[in-house]
């Protein structure tokens, strides 16, 4: 019994696993219209969530927030405080790890000619409100709501974590076509050959450098407990799958959700925390964009920024990362002013930033998902702390 039960707990992530897989070696054999007819499923599954994500934040956050009553602004304070120290750390340790960055042919990468795929059809869906403010809602209307009503609030609480529940249950099982829709248009237009063949140097440093430090901080989370280590990147796997496929940390929300649940204590706080830095907390993101911008400009022969600029640079990184909205592409354009006025680029390398950061963007948003799995954690771990002092 105790095997059969292992083995379920490992069905979706090997299932998303047995996708991926299947997308990227036996992508050939199949028909062009069956890739069309999938990847428009993908497409529609994707914009089905993006419309139902506003409404799915405020169920959420409208419920956890009402729960804490009085305890709700520390928690918030905390979380905020949390974020910026983390996209702060992680925008200068993106630099220390730049530093010693070689120059990289930069030629442009493009689909192959005429071979973009097409969806054959597309369930358009036009969003009535933003995540943003869906997010403010929930925490006001949540604070005020089960400060000065808390029996109508638990009550209303009831029905909104129903309905999550009965959305992420039908939801969950249509995900891998959602993935394997994607990768296989990846696949197809020739752009993942492109990502792996050209700015590979890059890409290694990226990879040690982000992956590495979420790794170390899942080691020291779980106090070098290895089965623990598992434990927590077992749960994780489904939503950094999902990440990959989608290119937005927004999609792999809800899966996002339920590794949380799993890897922490208290489910309720994977409710406050995980909806709350699914736009703002972004590690991939503060790792690639600083890396990428001081390859561009070693590449253009432009003189990297002293410590003391790059300094400036990451305090107004971190205060523009309340702006991104996790979609792809989102992470980088809010940040094109900044890195214009604090770096110095020049309107080709910011093209050149933006084109790199869209090719490269499954990665990056994998490790989006894996730093919010793992704040969720740290979280709590503080939170525990206030607690007991207070």
């Amino acid at each position: 019994m105790g095997f059969c039960s292992k083995m379920k707990s490992f069905a979706m992530p090997l299932i998303f696993l047995g996708v991926l897989l299947f997308s990227l070696f036996f992508a050939d054999f199949i028909s062009i219209n069956v890739k069309s007819f999938l990847y428009s499923v993908s497409l529609s599954i994707k914009n089905i969530l993006i419309f139902c994500l506003p409404f799915i934040i405020f169920f959420l956050v409208f419920s956890s927030i009402s729960k804490l009553g009085a305890r709700a602004f520390r928690y918030i304070a905390i979380i905020i405080s949390l974020i910026c120290c983390s996209n702060f750390l992680n925008t200068m340790l993106s630099y220390l790890s730049s530093v010693n960055l070689l120059n990289f042919d930069l030629n442009t990468l493009k689909s192959k000619a005429g071979m973009d795929l097409k969806p054959c059809f597309v369930l358009e869906l036009e969003n009535i409100i933003s995540n943003d403010f869906s997010l403010l809602f929930g925490v006001l209307s949540g604070l005020i709501s089960g400060i000065f009503a808390p029996n109508l609030t638990s009550k209303i609480s009831e029905y909104f974590d129903r309905f999550t529940k009965i959305f992420f249950k039908f939801l969950i099982p249509v995900m891998p076509f959602f993935v394997m829709g994607t990768i296989l248009k990846l696949e197809h237009d020739g752009i993942l050959q492109s990502i792996f063949r050209q700015y590979f140097p890059v890409l290694i440093i990226f990879l040690i450098s982000a992956y590495g430090t979420a790794f170390i901080e899942f080691i020291l989370v779980s106090k070098f407990n290895f089965s623990k280590l598992g434990f927590y990147l077992k749960n994780i796997s489904p939503a950094v799958i999902t990440a990959f496929g989608a290119m937005s940390s927004a999609a792999a929300l809800p899966l996002s959700i339920k590794a949380a649940e799993k890897n922490l204590k208290d489910k309720n706080n994977a409710g406050i925390i995980v909806p709350a830095t699914v736009n703002i907390h972004l590690v991939g993101d503060c790792f690639f964009i600083p890396m990428i911008a001081l390859a561009a400009m070693k590449s253009f022969g432009v003189m990297e920024p002293t410590f003391d600029q790059y300094l400036i640079f990451a305090l107004h990184f971190v205060l523009a990362k309340f702006a991104v909205a996790a979609i792809p592409g989102g992470g980088v354009l809010v940040m094109l002013p900044v890195m214009q006025n604090y770096l110095g680029l020049s309107s080709d390398m910011l093209a050149l930033v933006t084109a790199l950061y869209i090719l490269f963007d499954p990665l990056i948003t994998m490790c989006n998902v894996l730093g919010n799995g793992i704040f969720a954690i740290v979280f709590e771990k503080i939170i525990a702390v206030f607690s007991n002092k207070a």
